[in-house]
């Protein structure tokens, strides 16, 4: 009688702390990801954003989203919702893949039958030789969050990091954390413009002290231009198909992003042949889909030429991507830059 006893406390106990575990998922719910939860003021709070960002692109609240990699975190939202007014959602993600790019768009897109805006960089990811491309990187990519079906989060939300995120969710509605992203998915990565060092700025752009020039063959290699024709650029079919996504009334913006000049490849070098196919050919596919600009800041430019202007090759300054936002907008409007700070590509009808 003992031992059954003792089975029948335990089992008991075990269901108990079940239910109420359950039940605290459910209330904090945190990735704001449950049917039917309570209505409460959350927050994106995973550390990684792949699992916080699904929340924000089904939020009502926004018309109109940028995806990217942190090479376009750093436009402010507010900043652009004022340019263009709009209601922005940032949901670049940290060395994102192609795929999980065009997947946070698609559940954005999902939505809403009319977004506004959807601006879309374009760095190495897009334009990368190949038969295939990886669809993930080493972060965990919950692939349960970006489809139609909620109730399928559930089971998916039985593991220690769910406890680890609803601890955070729940200590931000208690007042006692703050949240790692804004409502909109935007945050400022970058040290504070006080601790910026030009020299140090140098060293990691020319990974070595700078400046310094990289000397361009004089002439292009034996028969690139055949193989031009050649080559295949996996992730174009994902682009094609987030274009295909949106309605023929949303604004469309391709930027082919501002890396530091010297990260640009050399005139006359097969890496200078891959992206000018890679521009050549997104350019044709966005002719073909109504309300498409294609916008190109990855060029000497003023912006790109300048050291100041960046922390590193890839990453600028927050007084640039705010110059950037104005751009964006002025060539979303069809005008040229006054300074050639870019160029447009091309523009579909």
């Amino acid at each position: 009688m003992g031992w059954q006893r003792y089975w029948k406390w335990l089992t008991g106990a075990l269901i108990g702390l079940a239910v109420f575990l359950g039940g605290v998922i459910w209330i904090v719910d945190p990735y704001d990801s449950l049917p039917f939860s309570p209505p409460l003021e959350r927050m994106p709070l995973a550390q990684n954003q792949r699992y916080s960002y699904p929340a924000i692109a089904r939020n009502p609240v926004f018309d109109s989203i940028v995806i990217g990699t942190s090479t376009m975190r750093l436009l402010r939202p507010d900043a652009l919702n004022e340019a263009l007014d709009a209601r922005f959602a940032n949901l670049s993600m940290n060395s994102a893949t192609a795929y999980e790019q065009a997947r946070i768009l698609e559940v954005f897109a999902r939505r809403r039958p009319a977004p506004k805006y959807a601006i879309i960089g374009l760095d190495v990811v897009w334009c990368t030789i190949g038969e295939s491309q990886p669809k993930y990187t080493f972060r965990r990519f919950p692939e349960w969050m970006y489809d139609a079906n909620p109730w399928n989060d559930i089971p998916n939300l039985l593991e220690f990091k769910t406890f680890e995120v609803a601890g955070r969710q729940a200590g931000y509605l208690l007042g006692l954390r703050k949240a790692r992203y804004g409502a909109d998915g935007y945050a400022n990565f970058l040290p504070p413009p006080s601790e910026y060092n030009l020299e140090k700025a140098r060293k990691s752009i020319y990974r070595a002290a700078g400046p310094r020039r990289r000397d361009a063959p004089a002439a292009p290699p034996p028969g690139i231009e055949k193989k031009r024709a050649s080559w295949s650029f996996p992730s174009h079919a994902l682009l094609e198909g987030v274009l295909n996504a949106l309605p023929g009334a949303t604004r469309k913006i391709l930027v082919f992003v501002p890396y530091h000049q010297f990260r640009q490849p050399p005139a006359n070098t097969v890496e200078a042949a891959r992206w000018r196919e890679c521009k050549a050919r997104i350019t044709a596919m966005a002719r073909r889909h109504a309300n498409t600009t294609v916008l190109d800041f990855m060029i000497p430019s003023p912006i790109t030429a300048r050291d100041e202007n960046y922390w590193d090759s890839l990453h600028t300054t927050n007084a640039i991507a705010d110059r950037l936002v104005e751009l964006i907008a002025r060539g979303a409007g069809g005008r040229s830059s006054s300074d050639s700070e870019y160029v447009i590509l091309g523009q579909g009808q």
